[in-house]
């Protein structure tokens, strides 16, 4: 029975060691907060004309293998949109089809698919990491068709850390 026993305990110490030689999986998930700002034709859906905090998560493409970003906003008030972008969200001076989801007392696809444009994606304190190793991440989006309201457009500005 020792014998057993002591095959079983080297056994499990090699496996406890192979795990620790393993690498580590991708990180895939950001959380944080920040601000939804500069609203421009939002009146008539009701946003207000100045800034709103938010928290939000943030999944890139790069470190989940999937073929769309999502930025999730939650609101204050108890809803949250999410917003599915193809592919990896750089800088760009372009507008992108995203798709579009809503939670306001019920689940809902935006009746106006919403258009983002990646001012600032950038890691800080190290410029230009990689983002599957960076901490942390500055992200700056404009949103046209914003909460499924067309015409509506803010700019969503958000600090987030490396969720573990």
């Amino acid at each position: 029975m020792r014998g057993i026993l002591s095959i079983k305990n080297v056994a499990a110490a090699a496996l406890a060691g192979l795990m620790l030689l393993a690498p580590p999986q991708a990180r895939a998930e950001f959380t944080g907060g920040g601000s939804i700002h500069s609203p421009y034709g939002c009146e008539a859906a009701g946003w207000p004309w100045h800034s709103e905090m938010t928290r939000a998560r943030y999944r890139a493409v790069e470190t989940d293998g999937g073929t769309h970003s999502e930025v999730t906003l939650l609101f204050a008030v108890g809803g949250l949109n999410t917003y599915r972008i193809p592919g990896t969200l750089t800088r760009a001076n372009t507008f992108r089809v995203a798709y579009g989801a809503s939670v306001w007392g019920s689940i809902y696809s935006m009746a106006r698919r919403p258009r983002v444009r990646v001012l600032e994606r950038e890691s800080f304190p190290y410029i230009n990491q990689d983002i599957r190793t960076a901490q942390d991440i500055r992200l700056q989006l404009r949103i046209r068709n914003f909460n499924g309201a067309e015409g509506c457009a803010v700019t969503v500005s958000l600090v987030l850390h490396q969720a573990d």
